[in-house]
């Protein structure tokens, strides 16, 4: 078969048009107008409060600071508390790694980098 080259030419371009075809509207989004995209922006009806009287609005936006600091609940005594509960947990764990099959001593134990735990070996 005897195919012209214009022919051949131009059968890529026919297929890359026809696949440019709006088969389904909803594939793509829509662009954004150009006069909602360059639109002055909406103003919240409680933004005119706020231009007119500022030290009001910001004496009210103090009083919720102060009303949410109030409810919440005072910090634990995490300092103590999570230092014995780390120690239980570091001599629970060497008690459980003295009793597993092929234990190294536990002089050998090494903490991660940058620890500061004391009885931990350096690594």
């Amino acid at each position: 078969m005897n195919i012209p080259p214009r022919l051949v030419f131009l059968l890529p371009i026919v297929v890359a048009l026809a696949a440019c075809g709006a088969a389904d509207e909803g594939a793509y989004p829509q662009l954004l107008p150009l006069d909602v995209a360059t639109a002055d922006p909406a103003v919240p009806a409680h933004a005119a409060d706020a231009a007119a009287d500022p030290d009001a609005v910001r004496g009210e936006l103090e009083a919720r600071a102060a009303a949410a600091a109030a409810s919440r609940p005072a910090a634990p005594d995490a300092p103590d508390a999570l230092a014995g509960r780390a120690a239980d947990l570091r001599a629970r764990a060497d008690a459980l790694r003295a009793t597993s099959p092929g234990a190294a001593p536990a002089d050998a134990a090494t903490c991660p980098a940058g620890s500061t735990d004391p009885a931990c070996a350096p690594s």
